[in-house]
């Protein structure tokens, strides 16, 4: 599926890396084929049955191109921190940004819920997820935030500026209006979002036939799959499409897009329309779609919060590649 992650080795910690999306189509592919399947279960590749436990609860659901790609490398990952283990390291960090996030999520699910055995019991995980997506239904995010994320080893670090971490589909599962909700909106407690209100109700009233589409959609990447694993037969969807965050949120303050001035001398009106023009007449190029999702906008945004002295010493705020 196009991942990789890195493994490093800091005195007595290690670190396992996950990169993001790439431009390959299969790294696409895992993306969208966000169907859920039971969180405990099997797959079969090419007629070798690969079982995985991502939770306890018989409801929990994790997204299907994620979980399978933890299965996929899952033997890599194993000699990995078995290599890490026989050079005396139990510490373990396990972080990615955006797809690598949400597959640092997963893997750390994966890895607590190995049979005994299989891994050490002496190791000790934490978890460092940057602008992840969601991997899984709310009964998965309950049990994971529970037996990780309040304890204070796994965290989500996200700008909310940033659409990624809210995909894939997800709702409020209490009532869309609740006289609670009108008090906190009209003392001003808590925003309303009358968008985030109309894509709950428009979710809800179609859910049967996302649900369905979605898995169909799915269907068709299993078989798109097949090509490239040889045979792949994944478990049942689960009728559910609601996705959960997981992790302890930390926010980042939104991305500060530079000003960059554009000179409009022979630009056409379709050309203008890239750009943005200030009160004083000048034009500016517009802020990228995703400009506030970048992997490097993160890591200086990090720095910049938690007042990191790397952050002044920076030669570059931002990456030109970005803009």
């Amino acid at each position: 599926m196009d991942n990789k992650f890195e493994v490093y080795q800091n005195d007595s910690i290690g670190i396992i890396n996950y990169r993001g999306s790439t431009a390959k189509l299969i790294s696409w592919i895992e993306n969208c084929y966000s169907a859920m399947i039971p969180a405990n279960g099997s797959i079969l590749l090419n007629e070798q049955s690969f079982n995985y436990k991502f939770a306890e609860d018989a409801l929990a659901a994790v997204h299907a191109g994620y979980a399978l790609t933890v299965v996929i490398i899952s033997e890599d990952l194993i000699e990995q921190i078995n290599a890490l283990n026989q050079a005396g390291i139990h510490h373990i960090i396990i972080t990615g940004h955006s797809q690598g996030g949400a597959l640092a999520t997963l893997t750390r699910a994966y890895l607590e819920n190995l049979p005994a055995g299989v891994l050490p019991e002496n190791n000790r995980y934490k978890t460092y997820a940057f602008a992840q997506p969601m991997s899984g239904n709310k009964e998965f995010a309950e049990e994971y935030d529970t037996r990780y994320s309040h304890l204070g080893t796994s965290y989500s670090i996200v700008n909310p500026k940033d659409p990624v971490p809210y995909m894939p589909f997800n709702y409020e599962e209490e009532r869309l209006v609740t006289k609670e909700k009108v008090v906190s909106w009209l003392l001003g407690t808590k925003e309303i979002k009358p968008k985030k209100l109309g894509q709950d109700a428009v979710i809800r009233l179609f859910e049967g036939g996302l649900t369905g589409y979605i898995n169909n959609s799915n269907a068709l990447i299993n078989r798109i799959l097949d090509f490239k694993f040889g045979s792949i037969t994944m478990p049942e969807f689960v009728a559910d499409i609601n996705y959960y965050p997981t992790g302890e949120r930390k926010e980042l303050p939104k991305f500060d897009y530079p000003k960059i001035e554009v000179d409009v001398t022979g630009l056409t009106e379709a050309e203008l329309d890239d750009l943005v023009q200030d009160e004083d007449g000048t034009w500016f190029k517009k802020e990228t779609k995703f400009f506030q999702h970048k992997p490097y906008n993160y890591y200086v945004g990090v720095l910049k919060k938690w007042q990191y002295p790397s952050y002044d010493a920076l030669d570059l705020k931002y990456l030109s590649g970005d803009l």
